[in-house]
């Protein structure tokens, strides 16, 4: 179950212009203060690509705590 919170991610999140790369994504959450391990962990799975969205970023968090064993309804995004 993930303990990461819903706020945690909103913070990381925090002005990151799309499309953004992975590192691009990484630095911005880190630059934001203090990034949460959990988050971090979860960030660094995301794949080598480009994101072309918010909402792309939050699809692709979502679907690595689900391959990771997490229910749905226990998601913080």
């Amino acid at each position: 179950m993930p303990n990461a919170t819903k706020r945690d991610y909103e913070v990381a999140f925090a002005g990151i212009d799309f499309p953004a790369s992975k590192a691009a994504v990484i630095n911005r959450a880190r630059d934001n203060g203090g990034i949460d391990r959990e988050v971090y962990a979860t960030l660094s799975q995301l794949p080598n690509q480009s994101l072309e969205s918010i909402e792309e970023l939050q699809q692709a968090v979502r679907a690595i705590y689900i391959a990771g064993g997490a229910a749905s309804d226990s998601l913080p995004l």
